[in-house]
């Protein structure tokens, strides 16, 4: 899959907790820690199906299964 590196840095960044935005883009470094970046990024993220949405809170996000196995692929490609 060919992620952007500000979905990448959010992919990497997300869990399976649910997580705010804010807090997803307080963990990347300061210049790309940018808040509509990261907004964007979950969007594009949520419409590939790597992440998903609080159905009950809104403005939660988590890793799905198949985000998790897109990280652990990034993740092992980096070592």
């Amino acid at each position: 899959m060919n992620l952007t590196p500000k979905q990448r840095s959010v992919l990497l960044s997300l869990t399976t907790e649910w997580q705010t935005p804010i807090q997803i883009a307080n963990q990347l470094p300061k210049p790309s820690g940018n808040l509509s970046d990261v907004q964007q990024a979950l969007k594009d993220l949520l419409s590939d199906g790597l992440v998903q949405i609080n159905p009950v809170v809104f403005g939660l996000y988590r890793l799905t299964t198949d985000g998790i196995t897109i990280k652990e692929l990034e993740m092992s490609e980096n070592q």
